[in-house]
């Protein structure tokens, strides 16, 4: 790491790539039919493990990285030993992603099933009977 101004620009290109995997991480359950706890209990966890920073083991300077990239190296270099230190970090990020998700569900800003199925149906309206082609229109 160069400088500090590079350590901010990377962090600032890893939220964008992030938000960008977070909208993939939704586009994984296309199969939920209704959007309930679960579905937002599966997008706190997502948003746990994109995002959640930990502190770069044995660095020179105290800099953070992201937790999913971490964890990996810490597993290879010291064995499950080395996860020890990113506990807290991720217990920290979950507990905020359930209480920001429970009182989401209980303030009702997830949207009602009722209101989804309304979303989901279009009202279909007959077509116009229009004057048959004669011949080829396309030459």
């Amino acid at each position: 790491m160069e400088s500090l101004t590079d350590y901010y620009a990377f962090w600032a290109i890893y939220i964008l790539a992030g938000l960008l995997g977070f909208w993939c991480w939704g586009k994984m359950a296309f199969w939920v039919k209704e959007r309930g706890a679960a579905y937002h209990i599966y997008s706190a966890v997502g948003a746990v493990i994109i995002f959640t920073p930990v502190p770069v083991p044995d660095a020179s300077i105290e800099v953070l990285s992201p937790g999913f990239i971490a964890v990996p190296f810490a597993l290879i270099s010291d064995g499950l030993a080395g996860l020890e230190q990113f506990v807290p970090w991720f217990s920290v990020a979950a507990g905020i992603a359930l209480i920001v998700t429970l009182v989401g569900l209980i303030a009702g800003l997830a949207p009602k099933p009722d209101e989804q199925q309304k979303d989901r149906t279009t009202a279909t309206r007959p077509a116009k009977k229009t004057a048959s082609v004669k011949g080829n229109p396309f030459r």
